[in-house]
């Protein structure tokens, strides 16, 4: 008798994250001002989403982010979740088009890796070595995704991974299609989940990894530009995107509104 695989990793309250926004995606595909993730609800329009529902997430959950939020966004939802008396945690909004990031991402990896080192090939990508990736990112401090959203069986999104010559994971991203068409950002992909190996940091690695997942965002995912997040006091990251062709959009940020000072990374 096969014995079912559970898509869900991490500490319990992420997997029930997770379990939540994967059993959402069918009723967010298609919902005014909500974002379609795999841990935290979001929306990119809560006028249009309706601020009645960001206070029931926050009554189920403790926890609702808003993206692309700009200075009057955000006032309002310090007066429409105040009964919650949410912490604030805030991250840094960088996009470039899809042009920029042929342009500038095509150049960096184009440079070898260090040898040993090679992408896991799609064949490769099952729910195990999902799994083996989900550890990974756990194991470098980023909060993972199921499988099955790493994988792209609910919403179009790209994994990618390198491993070493004994199979091992070294390095992780993800690049995912998050905002359907009532969105302002329709057609953006979302960059994430970037991480490297700690014997393998100074190499460059970050930055090749953000590069193909871009990339991938754009060649496979067919998105018309990018967009990542940096927590406002992490200049290594905000480099890395600039290098990337990425820059910072001025006057919106992202920001987690919590019943908890804990912050989900990454």
């Amino acid at each position: 008798m096969a014995v079912s695989f559970n898509p869900y990793y991490g500490e319990p309250k992420i997997q029930v994250l997770q379990q939540a926004r994967d059993g959402q995606v069918a009723e967010l595909l298609d919902l005014p001002g909500a974002v379609i993730h795999a841990r935290t609800f979001s929306s990119d329009d809560p006028a249009a989403l309706g601020w009645h529902y960001l206070r029931r997430i926050m009554s189920e959950e403790g926890l609702v982010t808003l993206r692309g939020a700009d200075a009057a966004t955000i006032a309002t939802a310090k007066t429409e979740l105040s009964s919650f008396d949410p912490k604030l945690h805030v991250w840094d909004l960088f996009m470039a088009d899809a042009q920029t990031i042929r342009d500038v991402c095509g150049k960096i990896i184009d440079v070898a890796v260090p040898d040993g080192l090679t992408r896991v090939d799609d064949e490769e990508l099952t729910p195990q070595k999902a799994r083996e990736i989900q550890t990974f990112l756990l194991d470098q401090g980023v909060s993972p995704f199921s499988t099955d959203t790493l994988l792209g069986q609910l919403f179009p999104a790209r994994l990618i991974a390198l491993q070493n010559a004994e199979a091992k994971i070294v390095a992780a991203g993800f690049a995912a299609m998050t905002h359907n068409r009532h969105s302002p950002f329709y057609r953006s992909a979302w960059v994430g989940l970037i991480a490297v190996d700690p014997a393998l940091r100074g190499l460059g690695l970050g930055k090749y990894m953000d590069a193909l997942c871009n990339l991938a965002a754009v060649t496979e995912l067919g998105a018309g530009s990018t967009m990542e997040f940096v927590a406002q006091n992490n200049a290594p990251s905000h480099a890395m995107l600039e290098s990337c062709g990425l820059r910072q959009v001025d006057g919106v940020s992202v920001v987690m509104f919590s019943t908890s000072a804990d912050r989900i990374t990454k």
